[in-house]
């Protein structure tokens, strides 16, 4: 496997720790952050994983270092909420997946690990952002 690929995958797997880890405290807010990632990705739904996608990416970024880090983890959020999408109703949500397959694309484009320099941050921020824009415009999903 290659380290492009490793790198994704880990990242896929980071993200749904992060994602599945906030889920479960009932509102008490103690809940201890999980390391498994033997929760299924489908268990958790495209509204909360969109939401564990915008705390992953709040953060922004400053240098190239630090933006190549950022869009790391915002293309590995991005992945958990194009899977829980899949999960409930690809039909329904096949725009937004969409706008994920995009952004990968443009990072496979540009190079995974040439992503702090500012345009291709920017193509591939872009059509998160949409994604980002649909559920906005969309309520219910």
């Amino acid at each position: 496997m290659g380290l492009r690929r490793w790198g994704r995958v880990a990242g896929v797997a980071v993200a749904a720790v992060v994602v599945v880890s906030g889920c479960g405290d009932g509102g008490g807010g103690d809940a201890k952050p999980s390391t498994s990632v033997s929760a299924s990705k489908a268990a958790v739904s495209p509204r909360k994983a969109l939401e564990a996608y915008q705390a992953a990416t709040a953060s922004g970024c400053t240098t190239a270092n630090d933006c190549q880090d950022f869009m790391t983890r915002k293309l590995a959020a991005a992945e958990v909420v194009r899977e829980a999408m899949k999960a409930k109703d690809p039909a329904a949500y096949a725009e937004p997946i969409g706008y994920v397959r995009q952004a990968e694309e443009q990072a496979d484009h540009f190079g995974r690990d040439n992503l702090g320099a500012k345009g291709n941050s920017l193509a591939v921020s872009l059509p998160l952002q949409r994604m980002v824009a649909w559920f906005r415009e969309h309520p219910e999903g």
